[in-house]
């Protein structure tokens, strides 16, 4: 499923499939916040956003096959 959507947003450019795949690792990101100070989260939450981004766009999906 997470290949798929992969696939979906790099080729076709899906945001909507971009959006699906951050909202599945929301629950992780969450708790890994929790161990950053308070007045620091949002800020890096927006990071790891900017980032999983770019990784989406680049990530070499050949090797999911």
């Amino acid at each position: 499923m997470l290949a798929e959507l992969l696939a979906q947003a790099q080729q076709h450019h899906d945001q909507e499939a971009t959006l699906h795949i951050l909202e599945s690792f929301t629950p992780k990101i969450k708790a890994s916040l929790r161990q950053v100070p308070a007045n620091d989260r949002d800020d890096l939450k927006q990071e790891l956003y900017v980032k999983m981004i770019e990784v989406i766009q680049t990530f070499d999906i050949r090797e999911l096959k």
